[in-house]
C-alpha cells in the first residue's frame, strides 16, 4: 500500500489539515453479485474458447475465427481481467478528509480527482458489515435508496464504465470513524440530513 496521507496531503489547500485518510481494501474482493457473476462469466467463457478452438482445429474460413475473438477477450475479462483490473483501481484510490472536504482519487494510468465540500453534501449513508467495513455514500436521499437496494455492487467499479449514481468511500476497513468524521463536520457547519445504515 502507498502512504495514503501523503499523497491527500499533495492535494491540500493553504491552511487545510489531513483529518482521516485510507485505501480501500486491497487484494481480490468478491461481493455478492459474484453469485450470479461467476456462473455466467464460465459459461459465456466456456462456450466462446470452445467454439474459437472448434473454429481453429477445423477447416473453418479465419474470418469465422477472427469474429469469435472478441467473445474469447470478453470472456476471459469476465473470468478474471474484472478482478484484477478491480484490484489494480482500489491499490490507486486514495480516500482523505479535511476540516473543508472529502477528497477522492483515483485512476490506474491518469489521475482522476474528486473534491466534494463538506456544505455540499446532502446526506450521507454509512452502509455497514457485521465486521465494521463497508463503504460510505454521499448524495440524495433518493440515490441513496436505490444504491442501499443495489448493494452488491460494492466494488469500485465492477464493469469499466460502470459509475454509482452518487459519490462514495467504497470498501473501507472500518466505516465508523471516517462517518463520524463526516457527521461532525457537518453539524459543525449546519448541514443537515444524515441517513446512517447498517
Amino acid at each position: 500500500m502507498f502512504d495514503h496521507k501523503a499523497i491527500i496531503t499533495g492535494e491540500l489547500e493553504a491552511g487545510e489539515t489531513v483529518l482521516w485518510s485510507a485505501q480501500p481494501r486491497q487484494g481480490i474482493i468478491l461481493c455478492s453479485s459474484d453469485a450470479l457473476m461467476i456462473p455466467f462469466s464460465l459459461l459465456w467463457g466456456g462456450f466462446a474458447l470452445s467454439w474459437e478452438y472448434e473454429v481453429i482445429s477445423s477447416d473453418a474460413p479465419w474470418l469465422m475465427a477472427f469474429l469469435g475473438l472478441p467473445f474469447v477477450v470478453i470472456g476471459l475479462y469476465l473470468i478474471a481481467g474484472r478482478f484484477y483490473y478491480d484490484a489494480m483501481l482500489r491499490k490507486k484510490t486514495f480516500y482523505g478528509i479535511t476540516e473543508r472536504r472529502i477528497i477522492m482519487l483515483s485512476g490506474i494510468w491518469k489521475k482522476q480527482a474528486l473534491y466534494i465540500s463538506i456544505i455540499d453534501i446532502e446526506s450521507v449513508t454509512a452502509v455497514k458489515n457485521s465486521n465494521g467495513s463497508g463503504e460510505i455514500i454521499l448524495g440524495p436521499a433518493d440515490d441513496q435508496a436505490a444504491e442501499a437496494i443495489n448493494s452488491a455492487f460494492q466494488n469500485q467499479v465492477p464493469i469499466p464504465g460502470q459509475e454509482a449514481t452518487s459519490p462514495r468511500l467504497n470498501n473501507l476497513v472500518n466505516v465508523d470513524t471516517p462517518y463520524a468524521i463526516i457527521q461532525k463536520l457537518r453539524r459543525q457547519l449546519g448541514s443537515t440530513g444524515s441517513s446512517p445504515a447498517d
